[in-house]
Order: C-alpha cells, then structure tokens, then sequence
C-alpha cells in the first residue's frame, strides 16, 4: 500500500522562524529529497554558474579523480610539483641533478602552456584542476559562483555514471609518462567527500555507460581529446531531457525514451521556416520561454509531489506521479490530505510573498482550495506554484542557457536553436556509428535514439562537411546508398 500524506512535506518546507513564539513561515525549497532535480540554485547568478569561463577539462579532471578513486591532487602550478618531482627523481630513480632538472624544464614546458596544464595521456587527468579553486582564488569571492557551478557540474556528471565502473585500461605511455605519473601519485585526495546525487533519465544512464565504455576502448590521444566533450554533451542532453519532461505538454509521454529535438549546424543560416526554430529549442512542447521563466515553479510542484510518496526514495517524474494516482483510491483521507497540503502552501506562500518589500504588490489573491480527484490536486498545485513563484526565480533560466551556450546553443537574430559545431558533429557522428561503417539512413536512426533529429537541408549539410573529410562513401552516382565511418 502506498503511504501518502502530508508529513514530509510539513518538515521539508515548513520550518519554525521564532523558537520562543513558535511562530512558523515556509521554507521556499525546490529539491528536498535524497536525489535532486537539477544543479542550480534559484539565483545562479550569484549561487552557482557553470559557462563557457569555466571550461570543460576541469571538471572532467575531477569526475576522473572520483570515478578512479585517484590519490592526488590537483596540480594549480609548476610549483606545485616541482618539489616533489625533485625529491622523487633523486631518491626513487637516482637521477643526477643535472637530470633532474632538465626532467623539471621538460616537464614545465610540455605540461603547462599559457599557465593551463596540458593533458597528455589520460592517467594526467587526474592532474587536472578545476578553474578557480587553488591558493591563488582563496579569497577572491567573485569567483565562488563558478566554483560553485563547477562542483554541482561534477557530482551531476557523477550521477550519470552511477553504478557504472569506470576503467581507463593502462594504455602503453612513454617515459616521460611513467616517470611522471609514479613520481606525482603520493599526496592524498579526499575521494570519500559526500556529494549531492541528482536524478537521471533511466535511459540516459544506460546510453552513457554504453557510450563511455566505447570511448575507453579508443586510443589514449582519443580519449584526452573527447572525454571532456563526452561529459559535457551527456550532461547538457540530460538536463534537456529531463526538462523537457517536466513541461506540462509532455506529462503523457512515458520516460522511456527521449523526446525528438531539431538540430542545425553553426555553419548553417537561420530562418523562421527552419525546422530548427520550429521543431527546435523553443517549441512549445519543449523549452520555450515562458516554461523557462517558470522553471522553479515546476520543479517546486514536481518536489512536494514526490515528498507526499513517504516510502518512495528515488525522484519521480509528473508522468510517473499521475501514473501512481491512476493506481490509487481518491477517498476521504486523499482528499483531505491534498487539501491540507494547497491550503497550506497557498497561505504561507502568500504571507511570504507579502512580507517582501521586493515582489510585486498586491500579491495574487487566494483562492478556495477545493479538489475532486488526484488529477484535480496535481493541476492546482502546478497553478498554485506559478501563481506565487517570485520574480526573481525566473533568473533560474540562466543556469541552463550557460550550459548549453557552450557548445549546443545559439541565439540567432530572434531566434533560439541548438546547434552543432564541426568538433561536435564529427564526435556525436563517430560515437552513434561505434567504429562501423553505417549507411548514413542508420546514422540519422541512431542520432533519433538521442531525441537529435535534423531537417533534409541540415541532412545534406551534414553529408557535404563528412564528404569533404572524406567520410562518407557513395556506392553509386545517384547518391542513394552513401556509408559513414568514422575513426577518430
């Protein structure tokens, strides 16, 4: 029997603001249980951002440090290391001191370029550190932000990969390598701290531990080179995914496989009749504005429903909550919960909303809770949310814009489409096509089990930009049967 009731509720978003009067107002959360939704703050623009300032080589070091349970630390500097390198050169390979200074002068110089380490071979990942972290930004609070972002980025990549055991199998390294790495792998790297766990698409984890799997068997200058755009692309593909699924025009669609999104690529034109634009980003059915702008309410709505399931621990989609209550009996107690839970979030949030010399006055005005069926409670719950989300909340929008105008974004004259550049077309093009020669009519199926579909003209786009690589063959002179394979 399911347990549903008002209780967690009550202690997740109602909290006691005067101990000695027991006066108590709500707390305005939007992901309280064991997993979250999303890894943004309300206000990313001061809580935490994670753009194109950040890279995508630091946090992939990060992620590669945790998943391999590496015993290092990050590596900020050439002064950071060049101590012990000296110590270990001397004691553990007897080096002269001659040697080991121009061993310091090799390593300075092919490691670091423009200040940036410089990844290698994959083992140096573990090396690699996030931007902004170090000695040198201890006390600079301008950049806590994109720590911040940078650190959620990980444990969300983290999540992705659960369960998965990531192995980078010891490819054969030069000396300079070997040397490197045994002589650096002494100091100590929390790998036991506790991170956040964020809620993934069934689907999207399976695809990942695929896909991961692949590019681990690829060679070692593959791996250095796409690892990072691998994490980033899967990260940006979820969160659209899983957003995508919290608009209310896709609450009927089982979560089984994704939702189909139009592409383009950077090199093409934008127009309003493009596919891109109208099946694209900005469709009604998937991340339009005016859903954006209401994000925090959805994912707000979406959280108290799931801490009403007392017994459920994993996060669940308005589709799979609609799909419990179709199993469930609205009787007199569901009804009195359901009303106790609105009634409740309608008057605190309305006092908070208020007491605020910042929001709009008057505040929207309450209504008359009343509810017939499961259905009826999930409708007004979702409008109660929107009515009383604050109007600082749609800046949540920000966090999800910096991600994806990275590499899948772009925002063209007036219009919003996702987009994919020549390094990230050829990488999605050799991951779905796995080392096999495919006809280019199963390289569009394979793209379509990534919800990426492309219009006949972005087709032909991407059939001219493998042609010139000398990518795609043709079999015969109409064109008709054409093979990709790429190797990268």
């Amino acid at each position: 029997m399911t347990r549903f009731s008002e209780k967690n509720f009550l202690d997740e978003y109602i909290i006691k603001k005067d101990k000695k009067t027991g006066e108590t107002k709500l707390q305005d959360n939007f992901q309280t249980g064991k997993q979250k939704l999303l890894p943004f703050t309300l206000n990313p623009l001061s809580g935490s951002v994670y753009d194109g300032t950040c890279g995508l080589t630091g946090v992939a070091g990060e992620f590669y440090r945790i998943k391999t349970q590496a015993t290092v630390k990050p590596i900020y500097s050439p002064q950071d290391t060049e101590e012990t390198l000296r110590d270990e050169l001397k004691n553990k390979f007897k080096m002269s001191e001659d040697d080991v200074e121009k061993i310091i002068k090799i390593f300075n110089d092919v490691m670091f370029e423009n200040g940036t380490l410089n990844v290698i071979d994959p083992s140096f990942f573990s090396f690699v550190p996030m931007k902004y972290f170090g000695k040198a930004y201890d006390k600079d609070k301008r950049v806590n932000k994109y720590r911040n972002g940078q650190a959620k980025m990980v444990d969300y990549y983290v999540s992705i990969a659960e369960d998965m055991e990531v192995q980078f199998e010891a490819k054969e390294k030069n000396l300079f390598c070997e040397i490197v790495d045994e002589c650096l792998q002494k100091d100590s790297f929390d790998i036991n701290a506790e991170r956040d766990r964020y809620f993934i698409l069934p689907f999207v984890r399976k695809q990942f531990a695929k896909d991961m799997k692949w590019l681990l068997r690829q060679n070692s200058d593959v791996i250095v080179n796409y690892l990072p755009l691998m994490l980033y692309f899967y990260a940006s593909y979820s969160l659209m995914q899983t957003l995508m699924f919290m608009n209310k025009a896709n609450w009927q669609l089982p979560v089984d496989k994704p939702i189909p999104v139009t592409y383009m690529l950077s090199s093409e034109r934008v127009s309003e009749g493009q596919a891109a634009v109208k099946r694209g980003w900005a469709a009604a059915d998937h991340l339009p504005e005016n859903f954006l702008n209401k994000l925090s309410a959805y994912a707000q709505a979406l959280d108290i429903l799931n801490s009403m399931f007392e017994d459920e621990e994993g996060l669940m989609t308005f589709h799979e909550i609609l799909s419990r209550f179709d199993e469930m009996d609205f009787d007199d107690e569901a009804k009195s919960v359901c009303e106790k839970v609105l009634n409740i979030y309608q008057d605190y949030k309305y006092e908070l909303l208020n007491g605020r010399d910042t929001e709009p006055h008057p505040v929207a005005e309450k209504i008359e809770i009343r509810v017939d069926s499961y259905k009826d409670f999930v409708n007004l719950l979702l409008e109660r949310c929107l009515t009383y989300q604050s109007k600082d909340y749609p800046r949540m929008k920000v966090a999800i814009y910096s991600l994806v105008s990275i590499k899948l974004f772009e925002k063209r004259r007036d219009y919003s489409v996702l987009v994919l550049d020549e390094e990230m077309l050829l990488f999605l093009v050799a991951m779905t096509a796995k080392d096999e020669r495919i006809r280019i009519e199963d390289l569009y199926r394979r793209f379509r089990d990534y919800g990426m579909e492309f219009s006949f003209q972005t087709r032909n786009a991407i059939s001219d930009y493998l042609l010139k690589l000398n990518l795609l063959e043709r079999k015969s002179d109409s064109g008709e049967a054409q093979y990709v394979r790429v190797i990268l």
